[in-house]
């Protein structure tokens, strides 16, 4: 006869309690196999088995209603069920890290009072409410040291309004820049390109390095949230990412009026890294770097208006008519400086019509 143990043998021998058993029991998870003439519970070898296999499901991490789901269809996909269980289990380590950093955020603020932690549960709740009116409004009256909490709502905020109202408030924290960039390293493409935009507002030399960075990214967003961040900056803080700007020209990744803004808001700096790009192979990037220095040329000194207009010239006999345009139109934008360069179009046909025109206007 084979070997069979009562509720209490198997409890003690697994460590088990016999309402975990009993609990089993009545989910269906795991019934005796037998009964004894008392009507006490019988586990078969079976039975053991199935007990094993619920154990180490369980060790996984899977609930019990998902183990009774993988026991009880054999045909059940694992590797689904499995991701489907890590995806819940990353999103609970993550509110997990959120709240562990909102404690370290108190703990490492001495003069915050009872009240303040009071504060900060009630600042969380709102912004975590399902109403994105209450979430805004939260943000819009989130009190000073609120950063981790409003960085927290910012990763998880997708109403854009909402979003911006977020960057907002986070910008008027006192250690907004801070918060920012320590979050940086382990956010995602999403909250990068957020974080480059509160980046952007804040501005200082500190956010340079963070904002060249989001530059060379590989996903659009960033790349066009850096670049318009860069063309918000005061003029000539931007001066130190002129190279890496140059390197977008004729890219796909971020639209050309953007980039033509930043590249203008990072002034004289600008026009090396453009005469590099004036060399370059593609009619698109050539194009795009002429008119860049045709809008820079407006605050220019005499000597770099000049150096300006040489460069453009050169391309007034380039083989892509649409070059030979940008640079015809960009020696206007020059003003006194190109003027001379407009002059001496004759041989184009096209071009030289237009340049007339160019000059009448500046006659009349």
């Amino acid at each position: 006869m084979a070997r069979t143990w009562r509720i209490g043998e198997v409890a003690e021998r697994t460590g088990l309690t016999r309402r975990t058993l009993r609990h089993y029991d009545d989910l269906g998870l795991l019934s005796a196999s037998e009964r004894s003439w008392g009507d006490y519970r019988l586990y078969t070898e079976a039975d053991l088995v199935r007990l094993l296999q619920i154990q180490n499901l369980k060790a996984l991490g899977l609930s019990l209603a998902e183990i009774a789901d993988a026991l009880g269809d054999p045909d059940l996909d694992a590797s689904a069920t499995l991701a489907s269980h890590l995806e819940h289990l990353e999103e609970r380590i993550a509110d997990e890290q959120s709240l562990a950093s909102r404690l370290r955020s108190l703990v490492d603020t001495p003069e915050r009072s009872w009240e303040d932690v009071l504060g900060v549960i009630a600042l969380t709740s709102r912004l975590t409410h399902p109403d994105p009116i209450i979430r805004l409004r939260a943000a819009l009256t989130a009190a000073p040291r609120s950063t981790t909490e409003l960085l927290d709502a910012l990763a998880n905020e997708t109403d854009p309004a909402v979003q911006e109202i977020v960057i907002w408030a986070l910008t008027q924290q006192p250690d907004a820049a801070a918060g920012v960039l320590g979050r940086w390293p382990a956010a995602d493409a999403r909250l990068r390109a957020l974080l480059v935009r509160a980046l952007g507002k804040l501005g200082g030399p500190e956010v340079l390095p963070t904002l060249s960075e989001a530059l060379a990214a590989s996903d659009p967003e960033v790349v066009t949230s850096a670049v318009r961040a860069l063309a918000s900056l005061p003029a000539g803080q931007a001066a130190a990412a002129g190279v890496p700007l140059a390197a977008l020209l004729g890219s796909s990744l971020v639209p050309s009026a953007d980039l033509l803004d930043a590249l203008v808001q990072v002034g004289p700096a600008a026009l090396e890294p453009m005469a590099a790009a004036l060399q370059s192979l593609d009619p698109a990037t050539r194009q795009l770097a002429a008119e860049a220095i045709g809008r820079l040329g407006g605050g220019l000194s005499t000597e770099l208006g000049a150096q300006s207009s040489t460069l453009l010239s050169s391309l007034l006999h380039d083989l892509d008519a649409s070059v030979r345009m940008a640079a015809l139109l960009a020696l206007n934008e020059l003003g006194e400086a190109g003027r001379d360069a407009i002059l001496a179009v004759t041989e184009d046909p096209q071009l030289g019509a237009v340049a007339r025109k160019l000059l009448d206007l500046h006659v009349t």
